[in-house]
């Protein structure tokens, strides 16, 4: 087998960075890691070395929530992230209508009208108020709420006067949508192109999400398929929002494609205000938010992922909503015992009272947070909640301090897919441009925030075995970056790069002469 010597890094060894580390890789594995004239005394003379000048050498970056599929479709589509305000948004909109034939749809998708000045979303009356012939649908960045012109609405047979779609009720205008745009052939290129974009910021591991029920499924035949042509830089372990048929159990692949568990949803956004309060909003004393799912339903789904082995995961953003989670994952412990095969995880946790904390900790769940969130809601949240919920709000740090097992993730498409935007955030905690800090008390330290990334999501899925960490024995899944991380902090952590990225030992980013690469 081809060896690879590392050497010159500075090597994350789980719990800190040292320095005068050398990494042998050979084959698909990790076979020595230790001063570098130790490993060199067990590198085969034929043997390739990558020589480094102080640049730091982590384990592979795992997303460990995402929705990789819609993702890549929206990367194809009107990105409207950029609209400074409403007036703003319709005039991409126009624009984009005027490259495309009349039949086909329009699909935007990002906006965020908590930012505009005119404090108010998108309507049906002000989509058909442009005129144009194509059917619309626009999707908020969190992806909970759409918005269709009256075209659409027709099209897909939904009857709504405002044409403001939340949650679920969007799904026939989506069903539409998507075949009218997206054929298997271009999904399956655009699949390729963003998984190659995610290997290309240190992402060597992903977690993706399907959302049948909100119009975001994740097919696992395309992941097979991009495998198979090796085509697929990534370890995908995948989610979806019904158990599959015939049953799988948590973990089935063969060692690069996997299922999972099952995705229940408990709520909607904080944004959209369709995350489930236990309080009314602060800014609409007459919503509390929803709840997708009666108790009952969430116990019957818990109860048929327990009994087939699956692994659950549990969207909760609201407080009220991990109230739920909680009540619920009691109840089916004790009917089943705590010994199943993996704990359940809890996406978001963004809204999380301090007994909530201590009962996540007592019942030993994973948590799965976004730190991206805090730059991005940091105008939006306190509005939402009022002063006296903010410290419940965003609590990374006291998660952590509950002794909760804790991992980060993009949520893309709602967040940016680089890992080193998230870690900065985790660091520091301010507004995009570094002028405002939300509750500091609640920073991590670049090596309290890199387990997150690393060791901690692989733990949530019973890989901490093989995958995320430099220890000989694991896979060759590691990164090289551009820059030495350990002391850095704001714009220059921001700013990292990865400069290589292996996946069993296959460089899915950059280039060694003779080496294998993904899809050469």
């Amino acid at each position: 087998m081809d060896s690879l010597l590392i050497t010159g890094g500075v090597v994350w060894k789980g719990t800190g960075f040292v320095r005068g580390m050398s990494v042998l890789l050979s084959g698909d594995s990790i076979v020595a890691v230790g001063a570098e004239d130790d490993v060199r005394a067990r590198t085969p003379a034929a043997s390739r070395e990558l020589r480094l000048s102080g640049e730091s050498v982590l384990p592979g970056v795992t997303d460990g929530h995402l929705h990789l599929s819609t993702w890549a479709k929206q990367r194809a589509l009107l990105d409207l992230s950029s609209a400074k305000s409403l007036a703003d948004a319709l005039e991409m909109v126009r624009e984009e209508a005027g490259r495309l034939p009349a039949e086909r749809w329009v699909r935007g998708w990002n906006y965020n009208d908590t930012r505009w000045p005119e404090g108010r979303s998108f309507t049906r009356r002000d989509l058909d108020a442009l005129g144009i012939p194509n059917p619309i649908l626009l999707q908020r960045v969190c992806t909970h709420i759409n918005v269709a012109d009256g075209k659409a609405l027709a099209l897909s047979g939904i009857d709504s006067p405002d044409g403001i779609l939340p949650e679920r009720d969007a799904i026939p205008a989506l069903r539409a949508m998507e075949r009218n745009v997206f054929t298997r052939p271009v999904l399956k290129e655009a699949l390729k192109s963003a998984c190659f974009e995610l290997a290309s910021w240190g992402v060597t591991c992903a977690h993706p999400c399907g959302a049948d029920d909100y119009g975001m499924e994740e097919d696992l035949s395309l992941y097979d398929e991009l495998h198979r042509e090796g085509s697929l830089p990534l370890r995908i372990f995948s989610y979806h929002d019904d158990l599959a048929r015939p049953a799988l159990p948590t973990g089935f692949g063969d060692g690069q494609v996997h299922y999972q568990g099952l995705k229940i949803f408990l709520d909607g956004s904080l944004g959209g205000r369709t995350a489930a309060l236990s309080a009314p909003y602060a800014d609409d004393a007459g919503e509390t938010g929803r709840l997708n799912w009666s108790d009952d339903a969430v116990l019957d789904k818990l109860r048929a992922a327990r009994e087939k082995g699956v692994q659950t995961m549990l969207h909760a953003i609201g407080d009220a909503a991990l109230d739920q989670a909680i009540r619920c994952i009691r109840i089916v412990d004790d009917a089943f015992g705590r010994d199943c095969r993996l704990r359940d995880r809890i996406n978001h946790v963004m809204v999380c009272r301090p007994d909530q904390r201590r009962a996540l900790a007592e019942l030993g769940l994973f948590c799965e947070i976004q730190p991206a969130f805090v730059p991005s809601d940091m105008n939006m949240a306190e509005g939402r909640l009022g002063k006296d919920r903010m410290p419940w709000a965003y609590a990374w740090r006291s998660l952590l301090d509950e002794g909760l097992c804790v991992s980060a993730s993009s949520d893309a498409p709602v967040e940016s897919v680089n890992p080193w935007l998230s870690l900065w955030a985790l660091t520091e905690r301010s507004d995009w441009e570094g002028r405002r800090v939300s509750a500091p008390e609640q920073r991590l330290t670049v090596e309290e925030s890199i387990p997150l990334f690393t060791s901690n999501p692989n733990r949530a899925i019973g890989q901490e075995h093989r995958l995320g960490r430099i220890e000989p024995g694991f896979a060759a899944d590691l990164i090289v970056l551009d820059r030495d991380i350990s002391t850095l902090s704001g714009l220059q952590l921001r700013g990292a790069q990865a400069s290589y990225a292996f996946v069993g030992g296959i460089l899915s980013k950059g280039v060694i002469d003779g080496w294998p690469r993904f899809g050469a």
